[in-house]
């Protein structure tokens, strides 16, 4: 929380890779999903198309002010690039792959302002409150090139889960516990992101809850390790896009959501080392080590990301 009268510029890349199908905590091939997963919308038919690889890229830029030393106002702007490899399989029915595509989908994901407010702090303890609201400025109707089962190419609108962003107006409550003692920091956090109603294309993802707890040790002044632990679940998406129902597992609102449990590890360099105490870098990459999801549904191998503050 910047002091009163100050400033915090940051940027805040993020990078994750996502492969394999799991319906719950159990993997399952592509083939097993096109023999046995019935089509949402026709139920007689099976599906076609199933997602191989996402790669994630993502780019936040945060601007902090300290209206008093207790209050402080938070407004982000973040755009994603998403790439998918699909594997399509021939024909209206069997196990026999025909080929695979490459689309991506980029543009402008959140626009959120929140506020922060310090309601305890003591020597060791503070306990901070936010409220903040993420505005439907993003971009929700991409559309990419897929390989069809016959053989064809055709130009639909992108799957729910590779649209840059959501065009829902959600609300963002949050709380957080924070502690230091010598070289020892930790904390405990909640954080939500609770969508208000259907974009105009009528569907909103499912209500976030995500759970954070952390440890840093300070190695030496200016340099402290962290590590993180971090807790999410997530509801399936509420209704549909009209132009979104081909015969695919991302067409499916209900293959969304789920459970999963991460580790992160990482670390926090200050800029008081070449004696510019303004600056700082903060560094962290991680893995899931549980995943249960509504599915069948891609899961997520890692993230990695960092940051760099500059206090003004």
């Amino acid at each position: 929380m910047p002091a009163k009268g100050k400033l915090v510029l940051a940027i805040a890349p993020i990078w994750a890779n996502l492969s394999g199908q799991r319906i719950g905590t159990q993997g399952v091939s592509s083939e097993f999903i096109v023999a046995n997963v019935p089509w949402w919308v026709d139920p007689t038919k099976k599906l076609r198309l199933v997602p191989q690889n996402i790669a994630v890229a993502a780019q936040t830029g945060v601007i902090s002010y300290g209206l008093t030393n207790d209050l402080s106002v938070i407004v982000t702007a973040s755009i994603a690039e998403k790439r998918l490899e699909a594997l399509t399989f021939r024909g209206q029915s069997g196990i026999t792959p025909l080929g695979r595509s490459y689309p991506s989908t980029f543009g402008l994901s959140d626009f959120t302002t929140s506020a922060i407010y310090r309601i305890y702090q003591d020597p060791i303890h503070r306990i901070q409150v936010n409220l903040g609201f993420a505005y439907p400025f993003s971009f929700n109707t991409a559309r990419f090139d897929l390989l069809q089962p016959d053989g064809s190419v055709a130009n639909i609108r992108a799957f729910y889960g590779m649209q840059p962003g959501s065009g829902t107006f959600d609300i963002m409550p949050g709380i957080v516990y924070a502690g230091n003692l010598g070289q020892w920091s930790w904390g405990l956090s909640y954080r939500g992101r609770i969508p208000l109603a259907n974009n105009p294309e009528n569907w909103r993802f499912g209500d976030l809850h995500e759970f954070n707890g952390w440890t840093g040790y300070t190695l030496i002044p200016g340099i402290t390790a962290t590590f993180r632990v971090s807790g999410a679940t997530q509801g399936q998406i509420s209704g549909f896009d009209r132009e979104i129902l081909g015969r695919a597992v991302p067409t499916n609102p209900a293959f969304y959501g789920g459970q999963r449990v991460e580790l992160f590890g990482g670390g926090v360099v200050s800029g008081k080392l070449i004696n510019f105490d303004a600056a700082s870098i903060a560094f962290e990459a991680g893995l899931p080590v549980y995943q249960n999801l509504n599915g069948p549904q891609i899961a997520k191998n890692w993230q990695a990301g960092f940051s760099f503050r500059l206090r003004i």
